[in-house]
């Protein structure tokens, strides 16, 4: 393999990235199915999404490293085999990510979410009520723990909205910055061609002229006649004309 292959180097980096997403992809499973605080399965879970969009965009590169080998596999000295099992890798690692995400966006998920925010929610009222002097006051708490239930429900919801919001834009900033980056590259790469061609031309064109130079060199050292000698030079002249004119860009 090339060592300018840059497969390796971003494949290496999605492994670790998904051993991570894996094991906090466990624990927050665990904590979900526990009586832990909500705001920590929250903040697990937060993390976790962060982790995964980032593994989204190292497989967007990847693929884009497919695409550049598969243009010019002389290059990177890849055959067919090779390129099929680093396509198999981009879809295994997606499955991965897609059952991640799949459950952490089920009804399950977020059933068992709610009740843990509902507990917890419970269980503070309960508390305040036992250390409560009057009964009026725990008989109006009572009546609005379901309220209060659902006034914080709803702004969780809210905030784990604006959170993903957050992310796909960041992500739709990086593609956007790609796109320019590849857009610049080709630029680029067409002006080194057009460099290429025009040095080849004026190669030709000095070869021409010094070959030209040569025999009007001859031809004045054969001939003493002034006129000729004169009209040579004339011809000369012009031709340096032509070649400045047609041949040397301003």
């Amino acid at each position: 393999m090339s060592l300018e292959d840059p497969f390796f180097v971003v494949r290496d980096e999605v492994r670790q990235s998904l051993t991570s997403a894996q094991q906090q992809y466990s624990q927050w499973s665990m904590l979900l199915d526990s009586e832990v605080d909500p705001e920590k399965v929250q903040s697990v879970g937060s993390e976790l999404k962060n982790l995964i969009k980032s593994i989204e965009w190292d497989m967007e590169d990847l693929d884009q490293t497919i695409k550049i080998a598969e243009a010019n596999p002389a290059k990177f000295r890849l055959n067919y085999g090779e390129l099929e099992s680093r396509k198999q890798f981009i879809r295994d690692t997606r499955a991965v990510i897609k059952k991640i995400k799949d459950y952490m966006n089920s009804d399950a998920a977020r059933s068992r979410m709610e009740t843990l925010k509902r507990k917890q929610l419970v269980s503070s009222a309960r508390e305040k009520k036992a250390v409560g002097r009057y009964a009026k006051l725990d008989n109006e708490m009572e009546r609005g723990n379901q309220d209060f239930i659902d006034q914080q429900r709803h702004q969780q919801q809210a905030i784990i909205s604006k959170q993903d919001n957050q992310l796909d834009q960041v992500g739709s900033s990086i593609h956007t910055l790609k796109q320019i980056g590849e857009t610049i590259g080709d630029e680029l790469d067409s002006q080194q061609i057009m460099l290429e061609e025009m040095d080849k031309e004026l190669d030709h064109t000095d070869s021409r002229l010094k070959a030209l130079t040569s025999r009007v060199q001859t031809a004045i050292r054969k001939s003493g006649d002034k006129c000729q000698i004169i009209t040579i030079l004339v011809l000369i002249i012009i031709l340096v004309i032509v070649v400045v004119f047609f041949f040397i860009p301003f």
